[in-house]
C-alpha cells in the first residue's frame, strides 16, 4: 500500500510539475493553460495511485486473482486523446493548426502524472523542466512570432 506521506508527496510533486508546464502555456496564452496542466497531471497521478493501492489490496486478500495495472494505463492514455483534439484546432485564415504543442505538452503531462502515481518523482520533475526547457528554447531559436500574446516576450528571452 502506497502510505498518506507518500501520497501526499507523489499529489504535490504532480501538481508542481503540472505547473511548470502549465505556467508557460498561460503566460503564452495558448491553449490548456496552468489549471488543465494541473488538474491532468494530478488526476493521472490519483488514477495510478488508486489502482496501485487497489492492486495490492486484492493481491494480498484473494491469490487467485491479478489486476494488471497497466490496463489502467492503456485506458489513461486513449482518454487523453479526446482533450489534445480539443486542443488542436484549425484556423480558417490560414488552415495552419494551432494548439499542437499544448496538446503534445498536455500528453506529456499525464505521462508526468502516471510517472509521480508510479513513485518516480525526480523522473517527473527532470521530464517537466524539459518539457518548460522545449518549449521556450524552440520558440527563442525559431523565432516564432505567430504568438499573439501580450506576454510572448516573457518567455521568449
Amino acid at each position: 500500500m502506497i502510505e498518506y506521506s507518500e501520497f501526499l508527496v507523489c499529489v504535490g510533486a504532480t501538481a508542481l510539475c503540472g505547473l511548470l508546464v502549465g505556467i508557460d502555456r498561460k503566460v503564452k496564452s495558448k491553449p490548456l493553460g496552468a489549471r488543465a496542466n494541473i488538474l491532468t497531471s494530478v488526476v493521472f497521478a490519483m488514477w495510478i495511485i488508486i489502482m496501485l493501492n487497489f492492486s495490492l489490496q486484492v493481491n494480498r486478500m484473494e491469490d487467485d486473482l491479478n489486476i494488471d495495472p497497466t490496463r489502467l494505463i492503456q485506458g489513461l492514455v486513449t482518454a487523453i486523446g479526446f482533450l489534445v483534439a480539443a486542443a488542436i484546432n484549425s484556423t480558417t485564415e490560414t488552415g495552419r493548426l494551432r494548439g499542437v504543442a499544448s496538446g503534445a505538452a498536455i500528453w506529456g503531462v499525464g505521462a508526468i502524472g502516471v510517472a509521480c502515481g508510479m513513485g518516480f518523482v525526480l523522473e517527473a520533475l527532470t521530464l517537466s523542466v524539459g518539457y518548460v526547457v522545449v518549449l521556450n528554447l524552440y520558440d527563442w531559436i525559431v523565432g516564432d512570432e505567430d504568438d499573439a500574446s501580450p506576454h510572448s516576450d516573457i518567455c521568449r528571452r
